[in-house]
């Protein structure tokens, strides 16, 4: 049965309908989407869908405010019809639907503006992670901002529901809510004095591809044979998994080199009173080789680690990074808190999580001990101390040397030997083309929107060519899906990660997925994008400072969706012009250029042979010019151009920061 689109019939004939369709009502279950539900916000001044379901051929009436609306669901069950552009409203009204006998009521709803909130891990950091969270927690009474946060749930065709409610910002509910998305909301709050609605649908370590619909991706040939091929993995996986455990197995017997139990004289290794006398100091990251030792084997490594006495009595997440294709058992003050390598699907993922429970956690000194088995010397353990994520002000304190010993020697391996070893390529179900634009994109279409945020791209960093076509195919995918028209969709650029590049051509990656959102953004109609690489660190990939990445993409929100004419960016490279062994650059949004916090750094500066050394940079009014003494005949510019630019520093008198940008295309 074909919709009827009931909304445009005059008064007198819905209530005709309603009659005729009665008899089958009265004993019809009828449902709203789960957008629909108490504490919801509608988007105002725009058409407003709503729909559910019902048995086949009932009619179901509408109303919200002063308006009355039906449809008559399909032969799927399925129903839709929509309400005229309301004003905004603060006040709490009912949403109710008939269907016969059976009436749904949403209280508390309002209409001001909503927002898609979408991305990966940094989208999903929650505010009761963020910096001083438990003064944001305290403040956080918005009754007019609410949050509906989508369940991660991936699937291989697109999902008619998704799981969540929309829950009313307080201080006993805040701290679950996605830090970015609140922050923005906040400013949005404040700015507008609206009702503020923010779908929350984020998964951490997720590419752009899993957001954007199967059929997008097959207009582009690469990416429509990745797509065919990561598909082709997720469905064997279960047979794979299956078979792996035995495979190594049986290759670790034929070389010897099954995972022993602690040997007798290793007993006690972990505890935090052991006298290490002869132990090995040792400086990670590194492989086991280049830690001093000659053969594959069982190694142990211990750290202290003095924590605040803030910090006790307080659990906490420990994170230990790269161990790939080693088993692991980690022990806090000689008691174990969890192991890795062994455990499906996540074989040889090499990252672990581990739950350091209170009662361990103590003042003062402690001990982190890690018993790792591992089959080759050229394996090895890729640590920061600065990355354990121990709960101390400081992570830069947590050094990076451990003392280390081997309790038990293997024979050597031969190269034929380790190419032999058994692989298991892995697919999780979150990394999956469309698995999650399925899931969690699709079961919130048409619902009204006035726009969308986007903090993502560190898990497309190793492709940044691509990602620009693939962002701008997404972006596009999802506006006609909407079909809402070119509604705004502001990114938040990368900010810095890792550790700062020690020469001016060090490889970056980042820096050129940076380059592919500013693109977009530039290219895209009604694409806005909020800078930050000032807001990140070299000791997480994940910064708390979300206050901050809120209020820019707000800044943006507002110069996009509402005509703010208050400064938006910052400074923007224009052009550039070779004069005297220097190169000036010129700059849009350079109202007030300057040094934040002391003289212009990350500036690097090339000749003809295009081997980029550190320059010289200074402010003339609202350009920079850029000189270096290594490069008499200069021919291209990079600023903040690495992956992690700590100090650029390049502002407008706004205190916004200038993205990274080159002059060259090599």
């Amino acid at each position: 049965m074909t919709r009827v689109p009931t909304h445009a019939l005059p008064a007198a004939l819905l209530f005709v309908l309603i009659l005729q369709h009665a008899d089958v009502a009265d004993a019809a279950e009828v449902t709203l989407a789960p957008l629909f539900v108490d504490h919801a916000v509608l988007q105002r001044d725009r058409i407003i869908p709503v729909w559910g379901t019902a048995t086949a051929g009932t009619a179901v009436a509408v109303t919200f405010a002063d308006q009355d609306r039906t449809a008559i669901a399909d032969a799927a069950g399925e129903w839709r019809t929509q309400l005229d552009p309301q004003p905004v409203s603060a006040t709490a009204r009912d949403l109710v639907v008939r269907a016969g006998a059976a009436v749904l009521t949403r209280h508390d709803v309002l209409v001001g503006d909503v927002w898609l909130c979408s991305g990966q891990s940094n989208m999903t950091m929650a505010v009761g992670a963020c910096a001083d969270a438990p003064a944001e927690i305290a403040a956080a009474a918005h009754p007019q901002l609410r949050m509906f946060t989508v369940a991660q749930r991936p699937a291989l065709a697109p999902a008619r529901d998704a799981a969540g409610a929309w829950v009313v910002c307080a201080p006993g509910t805040v701290a679950e809510f996605s830090g970015v998305a609140y922050f923005f909301g906040r400013t949005l709050q404040q700015e507008l004095q609206v009702p503020i609605g923010l779908i929350h649908a984020s998964v951490g370590g997720t590419p752009a591809e899993s957001w954007t619909a199967q059929e997008a991706l097959m207009t582009v040939p690469v990416l429509a044979e990745r797509a065919r091929a990561d598909h082709a993995t997720f469905k064997a996986q279960p047979e794979a998994l299956r078979r792996f455990p035995g495979e190594r197995r049986a290759w670790e017997e034929a070389h010897g080199v099954i995972p022993p139990p602690i040997a007798a004289a290793a007993r006690g290794w972990a505890d935090a009173d052991l006298d290490t006398h002869d132990w090995n100091s040792v400086t990670l990251p590194g492989t086991w080789q280049q830690l001093g030792f000659t053969s594959g084997g069982v190694f142990w490594l211990r750290k202290e680690i003095h924590l605040p006495t803030v910090a006790a009595g307080h659990a906490f997440v420990l994170k230990l990074n790269w161990m790939n294709e080693q088993y692991d058992t980690a022990f806090w003050n000689g008691v174990e808190i969890g192991h890795g390598g062994d455990q499906a699907p996540d074989y040889y993922f090499g990252q672990r999580s581990y739950l350091v429970p209170a009662g361990l956690v103590t003042a003062g000194r402690n001990v982190v001990a890690v018993r790792i088995c591992s089959a080759s010397v050229t394996s090895g353990v890729w640590q920061w101390g600065s990355q354990l994520e121990v709960p101390v002000p400081d992570p830069a304190t947590i050094d990076d040397r451990w003392l280390a010993r081997q309790e038990t020697a293997f024979p050597p391996l031969a190269q034929a030997a380790l190419a032999g070893r058994p692989k298991l390529v892995t697919m999780p179900f979150r990394m999956v083309q469309s698995a999650l634009y399925n899931g969690m994109i699709a079961p919130l279409i048409p619902y009204a929107l006035r726009g969308a945020i986007w903090y993502q791209g560190e898990n497309n960093a190793g492709r940044p060519g691509e990602y620009r076509q693939l962002l701008t195919l997404m972006i596009q995918d999802w506006r006609s899906r909407w079909g809402q028209g070119d509604f705004p969709f502001l990114i938040q650029q990368l900010v810095n990660n890792g550790m700062p590049p020690k020469t001016a051509d060090q490889r970056a990656d980042w820096a050129f997925l940076r380059e592919a959102q500013l693109q977009v953004a530039d290219t895209v109609p009604h694409a806005g994008i909020a800078v930050g690489p000032d807001l990140g660190s070299r000791y997480t990939i994940h910064p708390t400072t979300k206050q901050e990445v809120g209020r820019r993409l707000a800044l943006v929100a507002l110069a996009q969706a509402h005509g703010r004419t208050s400064e938006a960016s910052g400074p923007r490279y224009q052009a550039m012009e070779v004069t005297a062994g220097a190169i000036s650059l010129t700059f849009t949004h350079a109202h007030g250029l300057a040094a934040m916090g002391g003289p212009l750094q990350r500036f690097a500066i090339a000749g003809v042979d295009r081997q980029f050394v550190w320059a010289e940079a200074v402010i003339a009014g609202e350009a920079v010019t850029v000189s270096s003494p290594q490069v008499a005949q200069p021919v291209a510019v990079r600023y903040a151009w690495a992956e992690n630019a700590e100090g650029c520093n390049l502002v407008n008198a706004a205190g916004l920061p200038a993205p990274p940008f080159r002059t060259d295309r090599w």
